[in-house]
């Protein structure tokens, strides 16, 4: 039995748009740790929520479409996209195939992209804490924590900084 699959393409490619979206968003927040312009990473990451959102969205979408061809065919309904290309048109599946590669890869760059950009920020974090350190030293204790992260606090001996007359 074949199914209509239009409604399983445009889910397809709807969420393949939002995540081309948040990969451009995820590149343009690299850009701007890289030009060290902090109110753009700001704002880029408020764009980025919001994207991360529309592509929740798109993937509800997506799922109810599947469950719902699942039940057409007599699979379960928590079957794969890529079980229920079988059941569609023969002219459709090499499009339907296509689709969920590239959809599949997206997620694999945004998510490498994602990580590379909290990279740079935690490294980011960790240079202007060095270069703190060494402008005031004794205003900086660095410890770690039972669970092995650095904790910073502010040392007993004040700042170095003059005051204003």
């Amino acid at each position: 039995m074949t199914v209509n699959s239009d409604n399983l393409i445009e889910a397809l490619r709807n969420e393949m748009q939002e995540y081309g979206g948040l990969l451009s968003l995820f590149n343009d927040q690299q850009a701007a740790i890289l030009e060290r312009k902090p109110d753009r990473v700001v704002a880029m990451q408020e764009a980025i929520m919001r994207q991360v959102n529309a592509i929740n969205e798109c993937r509800k979408l997506r799922e109810q479409t599947a469950r719902s061809i699942a039940e057409q065919v007599g699979q379960k309904p928590d079957c794969t996209v890529r079980a229920l290309i079988e059941s569609c048109a023969d002219v459709v599946r090499p499009l339907l195939h296509a689709l969920l590669d590239e959809v599949n890869q997206l997620i694999l760059r945004t998510r490498r992209r994602a990580q590379q950009n909290q990279m740079l920020l935690a490294r980011s974090i960790e240079v202007s804490q060095q270069i703190l350190q060494r402008i005031n030293p004794e205003a900086v204790t660095k410890t770690y924590s039972r669970g092995g992260r650095i904790n910073l606090s502010r040392g007993a001996a004040g700042s170095r900084c003059l005051a204003r007359s």
